[in-house]
């Protein structure tokens, strides 16, 4: 992985990248996302029983992190709406009902900016 912060050194990450991945994966295909400053993983906690029948549980903040692990967890998560929260809750609750999800779970939410 790698983060480019200008236009003039993107063609020499990629060239870097690629090669990295045909000695690692004998395959030099790579692709790029946006890199977010400073995100944060929100997780909405999931009941369906795979019926059709989906709810969340309400959300939490699970942005502070070391290593990739969550150090903290704060319910509610600070900074969002009544309104984010309705759409965010609203938005997993479809994609598990889309893709027939059945179990207790927690989809993370990443939001830029914090």
């Amino acid at each position: 992985m790698r983060v480019v912060h200008t236009e003039a050194s993107l063609l020499n990450a990629i060239n870097i990248t690629k090669a990295e991945a045909l000695a690692a994966f004998s395959n030099d295909q790579v692709y790029m996302e946006k890199f977010l400053e400073r995100p944060r993983h929100i997780e909405f906690q999931i009941l369906a029983d795979g019926q059709g029948n989906v709810i969340h549980l309400g959300e939490r903040d699970c942005s502070m992190q070391r290593r990739h692990q969550k150090v903290i967890e704060e319910a509610p998560a600070p900074g969002i709406t009544a309104r984010q929260r309705k759409v965010m809750g609203e938005r997993c609750c479809d994609a598990v009902s889309a893709v027939g999800y059945r179990s207790a779970g927690h989809p993370g939410v990443p939001l830029s900016g914090r």
